[in-house]
């Protein structure tokens, strides 16, 4: 059928693909990043879309995703030669994350090595309902479907279609890295408010522990990171760097430059945030 001949085109293109841009050994967690098949979630803006130009300058094949591809994404994807392919998904929908992960397979995607959990939200409608009286069981639920659920069901398809970790014939491992931020530390919130936010990054966090012990003796890892104060569309152009400070210091971190980071939970700088 011309369905199923499209597939196998789809496929062979992919594996030529990452032929040009595989690294001679097999991916192992805190590796530099190089050669490498990258996954990037919120790609279309801020953070995520200069994960996406950084990785690829670095020689990675980048699949990014997110709800709606910018034109600043769709340039960069033009001019990539084929090494950044952009796939609609909402990590605030299940069924969502699942047709995504299905995409990359059919699509011949064989494994990933460094996925990038980035796509999050502070509220519904920005900071708009940051403090107690406006913080509702609806906005909390919304933000945790994103900031939360988002990353663990991200994982469990991948994992479940073979996409990520030790099942590839190479042993090649798979580093999650979940962004989250030092709102959701305990330790650190001296500030209150931001309840919704909040709470769905210290639920991440610990989520990300879960999965850390759940999934290591198949060879998938995980890292905490925390990008900063950035200035983003999502933080409505407050903070303290530039989206590209932050996605430079965050590939660092990744790459072990600062010690072990599925152990320690590292900023953009390299400074151990406490839990």
């Amino acid at each position: 059928s011309s369905s199923s001949s499209s597939s196998s085109v789809l496929r062979k293109c992919a594996k030529q693909r990452r032929a040009t841009v595989m690294a001679a050994s097999p991916y192992k967690a805190q590796d530099e990043i190089s050669g490498r098949v990258v996954l990037v979630t919120g790609a279309n803006r801020g953070i995520g879309l200069e994960l996406c130009k950084l990785f690829l300058e670095k020689g990675n094949e980048v699949r990014a995703g997110c709800r709606v591809e910018s034109d600043a994404l769709a340039a960069l994807a033009r001019a990539s030669n084929g090494r950044l392919t952009v796939s609609h998904v909402d990590v605030g929908d299940e069924r969502s994350i699942a047709e995504f992960a299905d995409g990359l397979k059919a699509a011949g995607v064989e494994h990933v090595d460094v996925v990038l959990n980035n796509a999050g939200v502070v509220g519904s409608d920005g900071y708009s309902k940051w403090d107690l009286q406006s913080t509702t069981q609806e906005e909390m639920i919304y933000v945790f479907k994103v900031n939360t659920c988002g990353p663990v069901l991200m994982v469990k398809y991948l994992h479940q279609l073979g996409l990520i970790g030790s099942g590839t014939a190479d042993g090649s491992e798979t580093l999650v890295g979940n962004v989250t931020s030092k709102v959701g530390s305990v330790d650190d919130n001296g500030s209150g408010q931001g309840y919704a936010y909040r709470a769905s990054k210290s639920a991440l966090n610990n989520c990300n522990r879960s999965m850390q012990i759940d999934l290591a003796p198949q060879g998938v890892h995980f890292a905490l990171l925390h990008p900063g104060w950035v200035r983003t569309g999502m933080t409505e152009g407050r903070g303290l760097i530039d989206a590209r400070e932050s996605a430079s210091g965050l590939i660092r971190v990744l790459e072990g430059a600062f010690g072990d980071c599925e152990h320690h939970w590292f900023d953009y700088k390299g400074d151990a945030i406490p839990w």
